[in-house]
């Protein structure tokens, strides 16, 4: 009986490996970046920089008839580190379960399922990436633009809607905020906001809606509020825009409450022009203020992406005007160079 048992889970561990390699595909990326800023707190600072990606996929068919994707990816940032998850990136990238019936999607996984930090405004650059977060100074302002940032990079469980007509729902849970899924049993609470916190994000996207040219985002998260917090950590962000070639143009508007209840405010938009069918260029602004603070925080960048194919370059020159809300702190100027590749 033994025999026959081992016998048997061999040839389906052979069948399914053989299932698995004949569906699984191996794709990747590459950003290479030159950054030169000046100003701000006195600081200034020219480097490169650096990101790789390996995504494993596979897909197919359950004996229910119904179908399945599963995958991960393995990214490097340089050894950039990254507060509140885990130490670098390199693992929690990426990685989902999901089980598929027509439009429907049953998702577990990290890192995966539609969320706000995908393009929020059509600019051919993203301004809070490109920007925000590179800035000397500290853009806390910016970086900060949208509640539970960090709903995405924990573990967790969800559904994705396909309605049609480029639409798409999603929702999102998360048992521990921040709890990237570590060990394969779990691990410790890293969240920072205390507890076993739980937390949710709701959104719909819409593309091209119907095939008129207008695209939305409107989203909702929050975090458990822990005991003695006068609020949950939570965001709202709505954005509308049009496209038609070789016009596009987005507005938007991002508001974030912490846990003491104090209010972030972020309108952004962007105007792009698609001078040929290789080169377009995008005027991207940001303006967000918060209660108390002397300034409103405001971000100007011209974007200009230039594709060769497989490859493309991203030239960035920005200007980020009273930096986390200061008063006194000079203008930043940034200058940017990105090299990027898919295969």
């Amino acid at each position: 009986m033994k025999k026959l048992l081992a016998t048997t889970a061999l040839v389906s561990s052979v069948a399914l490996s053989s299932v698995s390699f004949a569906q699984t595909s191996i794709t990747g990326s590459m950003d290479l970046t030159y950054r030169s800023t000046t100003g701000g707190t006195g600081q200034g600072d020219t480097f490169l920089g650096r990101e790789t990606q390996v995504n494993l996929a596979n897909k197919g068919k359950l004996s229910n008839g119904l179908d399945y994707a599963a995958g991960f990816s393995l990214e490097f940032d340089g050894m950039q580190t990254r507060a509140g998850t885990a130490t670098t990136s390199v693992d929690n990238e990426g990685v989902y379960f999901n089980i598929i019936n027509g439009g429907t999607t049953f998702h577990v996984g990290v890192d995966w399922i539609q969320n706000p930090r995908q393009d929020l405004i059509g600019s051919v650059g993203d301004l809070l990436d490109e920007v925000g977060e590179v800035s000397p100074g500290g853009t806390a302002l910016i970086t900060n633009y949208f509640g539970a940032r960090e709903v995405k990079e924990s573990m967790g469980v969800g559904i994705v809607q396909n309605f049609g007509n480029g639409l798409t729902g999603s929702a999102y849970y998360v048992p521990n905020y921040n709890n990237t899924g570590g060990n394969n049993n779990g691990a410790s609470l890293n969240n920072v906001t205390g507890g076993t916190n739980g937390a949710y994000e709701i959104g719909l996207r819409g593309a091209n809606i119907g095939g008129s040219g207008i695209n939305l985002n409107l989203w909702k998260n929050e975090v458990e509020k822990t005991s003695g917090d006068a609020e949950g950590l939570n965001g709202r962000a709505y954005t509308i825009g049009y496209a038609k070639a070789p016009f596009s143009a987005d507005i938007g508007k991002m508001k974030t409450t912490s846990v003491a209840n104090v209010d972030t405010d972020t309108k952004l938009g962007q105007i792009s022009y698609s001078i040929n069918k290789d080169i377009t260029a995008s005027l991207a602004r940001a303006e967000t203020s918060r209660a108390g603070l002397a300034q409103d925080e405001k971000i100007n960048s011209l974007m200009v992406g230039y594709s060769l194919g497989p490859v493309g370059l991203l030239f960035t020159a920005s200007r980020v005007e009273n930096a986390a809300g200061s008063a006194t702190a000079a203008d930043i100027d940034q200058f940017g160079l990105s090299l990027n590749t898919r295969f």
